[in-house]
C-alpha cells in the first residue's frame, strides 16, 4: 500500500490533509485505527471534467477496532458532514469497518478489499493492526465469486418480491410495500457485488440505485423521479423501509403497489441483462453457468401460506428473516432437484458407455446411427434392458429389436 499522496495536484492534497485532521481530531469519540484512500484518487486516474461537470469520488475506508464502533452512526454522520463540508460538491464514498472483517474479506478474495490493499493510499495508520496480505483471484475464481454473488443476492430480492405479491393479494399493504423494498435493495446489491465486489451497508434504494447506475448504463434511473407521479411512487418505495413498519401516518394503495411492482421487475430484468454481460466478461459467455436465476414474472401464481406478519413493529425483523429462511430452503430444494436430475442423467450417460464398450470388447462393428441412438436414450429402463442383452446377442441389430 503508498503512503504518499504526491501524486495528487496541491489542491487536492490540501484537502485530503484537512479530512485526516477530521478523523483524526482528540474530539473524535471513536478513535480510527486506519484512514485509507481508496478508488481513482489513489490509483492517478481520477476526473474533473469541467464542460460536463463529472468528478471522480474522494474514495475513503475508515478501519476501527470492533463491529460496536462501526455502527456508531451518529459518530459518522457527523464526520461524513465534516468531510462533505471540505470538498464541497465533489462526490463521497465514505465507508466504515472493523479490521476483523476487512482481513477476512481480504482474505478470501474479495477484489475491492484486494484493490484498496494494493492500490489504496494510507493517510493515517495508528499502527495497531495490519492489513492482510491480498489473496490474487484468477480469472475463474472472479467467475465463480460473481456468480455466487448474483444467485444469492437475485434470487432473495425475487422471493421478497413474490412476498409483497402475497401479502399485498391479502390487502396488508403496508406488509407488502416493506417487502418490496426489501426486493429492490437486493436486486441493487446484487448487481454491484457482480461489478465491485463489495455490498454497501445501506438501505437506501436511492443510494444504492446511484452506484448501480455508475456501472452500467442499463441500470441508469431504474426508478425514475422525473415527473411528481413517479417521485411520488419513488418516495413511498424509499419510505417504505422505515415508515411502513413505524409510521402510523405511512399509506399506499393497492393501485400504487401494483404499479411499484412493476418497476422493481423492470428493474430485475434490467439488473440481471447487466450483470450477466459483467459475469461473461471474466471467462467468456460459454463459461457461464447456465442455471443462473431468472427474473420473477407477474404471470406466475402467487405465492400461499406465508408466516403471518407481525403487529408488533419490533417483530419485523425477525418475520423478514423467517421470509428470507424460506427463500434459502426454496433455493436449496431446488439445487437437490437438480443435483438429483444431473445424478439420473449422469447414470444414464455411464450407462450408454459401458453399453457400447461391452458390445465393442466383443468385436461388433457399432454403426453410427444406433451408436447415436444408444448415446441418446434417456430412458434408464431401455438402457438397463439394453446392457443386460448385450453379453448374448448375435448382433446388434438384434440388441435394439423390439
Amino acid at each position: 500500500m503508498k503512503t504518499t499522496i504526491d501524486h495528487l495536484p496541491d489542491d487536492q492534497q490540501q484537502k485530503l490533509q484537512a479530512i485526516t485532521a477530521v478523523f483524526t481530531s482528540p474530539d473524535v469519540l471513536i478513535p480510527i485505527d486506519m484512514l485509507i484512500l481508496f478508488g481513482s484518487r489513489a490509483r492517478g486516474d481520477w476526473v474533473d471534467d469541467q464542460e460536463t461537470g463529472y468528478k471522480s469520488d474522494y474514495d475513503l475506508l475508515v478501519v476501527v477496532e470492533n463491529e460496536r464502533q462501526v455502527n456508531d452512526l451518529m459518530v459518522w454522520g457527523e464526520l461524513e458532514r465534516k468531510v462533505r463540508e471540505i470538498i464541497g460538491d465533489t462526490p463521497l464514498t465514505f465507508i466504515v469497518h472493523d479490521i476483523k472483517f476487512v482481513n477476512k474479506e481480504i482474505r478470501v478474495g474479495q477484489y475491492f478489499f484486494g484493490d484498496i490493499a494494493n492500490e489504496g493510499v494510507m493517510l493515517f495508520d495508528r499502527r495497531r493492526f495490519s492489513l492482510a496480505k491480498p489473496k490474487a483471484l484468477n480469472a475463474q475464481e472472479r467467475l465463480a465469486l460473481a456468480e455466487r454473488n448474483f444467485e444469492n443476492w437475485y434470487e432473495s430480492a425475487t422471493e421478497f418480491w413474490r412476498g409483497c405479491r402475497y401479502y399485498a393479494s391479502r390487502n396488508l399493504l403496508k406488509h407488502a410495500a416493506f417487502l418490496l423494498h426489501q426486493a429492490t435493495e437486493r436486486y441493487y446489491h446484487a448487481a454491484i457485488l457482480v461489478f465491485t465486489g463489495y455490498k454497501q451497508r445501506s438501505h437506501d434504494i436511492e443510494l444504492l440505485g446511484v452506484q448501480a447506475g455508475e456501472q452500467h448504463t442499463l441500470m441508469v434511473d431504474l426508478l425514475p423521479k422525473t415527473t411528481p407521479d413517479d417521485k411520488h411512487l419513488f418516495d413511498l418505495l424509499k419510505k417504505a423501509y422505515i415508515d411502513s413498519r413505524y409510521s402510523m401516518s405511512y399509506r399506499i394503495t393497492a393501485d400504487e403497489l401494483a404499479e411499484l411492482q412493476k418497476r422493481v421487475l423492470l428493474l430485475a430484468d434490467r439488473v440481471r441483462v447487466a450483470c450477466l454481460e459483467k459475469i461473461a466478461t471474466f471467462c467468456g459467455a460459454d463459461a457461464m453457468r447456465k442455471d443462473l436465476p431468472e427474473p420473477p414474472r407477474l404471470s406466475e401464481p402467487v405465492l400461499q401460506n406465508l408466516p403471518p406478519p407481525p403487529t408488533d413493529p419490533q417483530e419485523f425483523g425477525k418475520w423478514a428473516q423467517s421470509l428470507s429462511e424460506l427463500a434459502e430452503q426454496r433455493a436449496e430444494l431446488r439445487w437437490q432437484q437438480g443435483k438429483y436430475e444431473g445424478r439420473a442423467e449422469g447414470i444414464q450417460v455411464g450407462e450408454a458407455r459401458a453399453l457400447l464398450l461391452v458390445l465393442r470388447s466383443r468385436g461388433f462393428d457399432i454403426p453410427k446411427e444406433i451408436e447415436q441412438r444408444i448415446s441418446e436414450c434417456t430412458d434408464p429402463i431401455v438402457l438397463a434392458a439394453w446392457l443386460n442383452r448385450a453379453a448374448t446377442v448375435f448382433d446388434v441389430a438384434e440388441l435394439l429389436a423390439g
